[in-house]
């Protein structure tokens, strides 16, 4: 089938960037998928590949598996990373080796054996006798011995296949349809061993063909492995239908041999697919794909968000909380909401039954716990007066502290300032306005009255939870700047309270050491913005890790006494009901991976998450964001918090019909400009023109 030319707009006379890019993008996505219009945007790969296949079937009498990253998947990012684990059974545990060392050793004995197959017998393809024979020469271990590293192996990979639960499917319908089946493989393991992996993850081989490259010495990468099955069953090649993950052997190869050939997206692998560092990364980042890439039709966004960028990131650092909790004495843990509940759920979810401080919910806002420590004078407190990302009046920056603005209409006149101006973040002359009347006598005066009758219910929440009661405390949040640490450090100074406190986050920027106080503070994927990689990339997008860390209640405001107890004052929601939808997904899938992690840690050992990792898929959306991830990301919207409920998209274009310097403007004010640029829609095709002629 032949697609249609492109048509480009023509012409007008008053040129409309709205329509033409309209047409152009609407010509453009048609030629490249001529389902675009049924499906009312570009199907994804998966949906391609099923199509293909749903065509295909009915007109073939062979239906032929790949196997591995087909119809079993592995519980590791890459197949390598398989032997990373080696190092954990007999006999290798008892020769002390290193995990990495010996996954090392495992590759290069492979490569050696493929080296003296083809010297010897002209064919790479080898045994995992073969290759431990070789690993046995390099250990200097006795030619006895590889029995036993051979069954090693197969232990380890027997734990780590699980069934492609779509592949499953479509394999019990070949056998339901009366198809004939082959399962085809280029490994190293031999017929024997293939069979018995299938059928520990659930497929029934009945009358089913198991062929390994490794017996016939000869492979699919080679084009010879298909043509030698059929000519063996006497069939054409154009009445098999192979099904693979590898884009040349298991579909460019076939297909110029007359298979029909459709390569299933699975092992599209991303730039980032890499061999991991440690066996705890391996089965972290390989759980994080088997959950996101799986499952067709796929789960929402939102969830597969939450099992495989946030299920890692969180799952590591509450592994990394733990063993510093328990090594750093702490008797009691504080999570602080609203950023510390998931975290708190996860925690509970990977630790179970061990042993480790108690640990509590703890209500907690920069709002609420900014204002009674202002009179400390310290500026990382005091500097929060004036925070903001969003365009607000500048009677607000009174109003969200509890000051009616309204009170003081002759400080706004004294320093030139409409409490109606709308103050632009960045603006330096607003700025200093906004100085000016912080800075006033009247003004200064009301901010401290409130302090200290702030400072009183707040003193007496934290008595009332035991964050003063006598012992190590912990507080748990996300992090950056610690404000409410250093606020807790300030009001206790404030009061003559003796505190011993330290502060356990995500990550820490370099200012965390202003005006900490007596108190400590420690970051996991940074500290004190270092290793700067992965500060960096958090800050082209805090606000996503923020949303990771949300919840659907109303954010604090301040507290308030309820008889002789003191209660807390939410704001309304925040979120609209589509977003509490998104947080409810993403709070289930990541603790679904916490939880299947935990089983995965019974069965291979508790093993840590480096911090590279854990930051791994999130860097990835970041940095290099589908057409999926920039829109629904992007049409999150964020908020400052500090006692507003002003919000605005983190990447998504005005609403209004698009111009030249609308356009730039979206872009220079966006909270994110590679989700701007990646969405799929008229505006980014226009935006992405503009950038590339402005560059160019």
């Amino acid at each position: 089938m032949t697609a249609a030319p492109l048509r480009f707009p023509t012409a007008t006379a008053k040129h409309d960037l709205t329509a033409d890019a309209t047409a152009l993008f609407g010509a453009v996505a048609s030629a490249l998928s001529p389902q675009f219009d049924s499906f009312g945007r570009l199907p994804t790969t998966a949906e391609t590949a099923t199509a293909a296949i749903d065509e295909a079937w009915p007109h073939v009498r062979v239906i032929s598996f790949d196997i591995f990253d087909t119809l079993i998947v592995r519980k590791v990012a890459v197949p390598r990373d398989l032997f990373l684990h080696l190092a954990t059974p007999s006999p290798f545990r008892d020769w002390g080796l290193a995990s990495g060392q010996l996954a090392e050793l495992r590759q290069e004995a492979e490569n050696e054996a493929r080296r003296r197959g083809v010297v010897e017998r002209g064919s790479a393809e080898v045994t995992l006798h073969e290759i431990h024979a070789v690993l046995a020469e390099r250990l200097q271990r006795a030619p006895t011995d590889i029995p036993a590293m051979v069954r090693a192996e197969r232990l380890i990979e027997r734990a780590m296949c699980v069934a492609h639960p779509h592949m499953r499917k479509l394999f019990d319908a070949a056998r339901r349809d009366g198809r004939t089946v082959w399962c085809v493989s280029d490994t190293y393991h031999e017929e024997a061993f293939l069979r018995e992996l299938l059928v520990g993850c659930g497929f029934d081989l009945d009358g089913v063909q198991v062929v390994s490259s490794a017996d016939l010495r000869m492979s699919k990468g080679e084009g010879r492995v298909l043509t030698h099955l059929a000519a063996e069953a006497r069939i054409a090649p154009s009445l098999v239908l192979h099904i693979g993950d590898h884009p040349q052997s298991d579909a460019a190869i076939p297909a110029s041999q007359g298979f029909m050939a459709i390569c299933h997206p699975w092992a599209a692998s991303r730039h980032d697919d890499t061999p991991a560092a440690a066996p705890g990364d391996a089965i972290a980042l390989g759980l994080s794909q088997i959950g996101s890439r799986t499952v067709e039709p796929a789960f929402p966004y939102w969830w597969r968000f939450g099992y495989a960028v946030a299920g890692p990131l969180l799952s590591g650092f509450v592994m990394w909380l733990h063993e510093r909790l328990v090594a750093d004495g702490v008797q009691r843990a504080y999570f602080l909401l609203r950023d510390g509940e998931i975290i708190l759920d996860v925690y509970r979810a990977m630790t179970g039954d061990r042993e480790g401080p108690e640990t509590r919910l703890l209500e907690s806002s920069r709002r609420a716990f900014m204002m009674p420590a202002l009179a400390s004078g310290r500026s990382a407190i005091t500097s929060q007066l004036l925070a903001a990302e969003n365009v607000r009046p500048a009677r607000e920056y009174l109003d969200r502290v509890g000051l009616a603005s309204r009170d003081f209409a002759a400080a706004f006149r004294a320093v030139s300032l409409d409490p109606d101006e709308s103050i632009t973040p960045g603006d330096m002359a607003q700025a200093g306005k906004l100085l000016a009347l912080i800075g006033r006598r009247d003004v200064v005066q009301a901010l401290l009255q409130r302090s200290q009758m702030e400072r009183g219910l707040l003193m007496r929440y934290l008595k009332e939870q035991g964050v003063l009661a006598p012992g190590r405390i912990a507080l748990v949040d996300i992090g950056w700047n610690g404000t409410i640490q250093k606020a807790v450090d300030a009001v206790a100074a404030l009061e003559k309270q003796p505190l011993d406190l330290i502060g356990y986050y995500l990550g820490t920027l370099r200012p965390i050491t202003q005006d900490l106080g007596t108190t400590i503070a420690k970051g996991y994927l940074f500290d004190e913005g270092a290793p700067t990689d992965r500060s960096n990339t958090v800050l082209q997008l805090r606000q996503l890790v923020e949303f990771i860390c949300t919840t659907t209640r109303g954010s604090l405001r301040g507290f308030r006494l309820d008889g002789a107890r003191v209660v807390p004052v939410h704001a309304s929601v925040d979120h609209p009901e589509s977003q509490r939808a998104h947080v409810a997904q993403l709070r289930d899938g990541a603790l679904a991976f916490a939880r299947g992690l935990a089983q995965e840690q019974q069965v291979f050992g508790a093993q840590a998450i480096s911090p590279a990792a854990a930051f791994r898929p999130l860097a990835r959306t970041i940095l290099h964001p589908t057409a999926e991830d920039a829109r629904e990301i992007g049409d999150i919207h964020h908020g400052d918090g500090l006692g507003s409920d002003r919000l605005r998209a983190l990447a998504a274009y005005s609403d209004e019909p698009f111009t030249r310097s609308s356009l730039m403007r979206d872009y220079n004010t966006t909270y994110w400009r590679q989700g701007l640029l990646a969405r799929r829609e008229p505006a980014a095709l226009a935006l992405r023109s503009l950038l590339w002629m402005r560059d160019g």
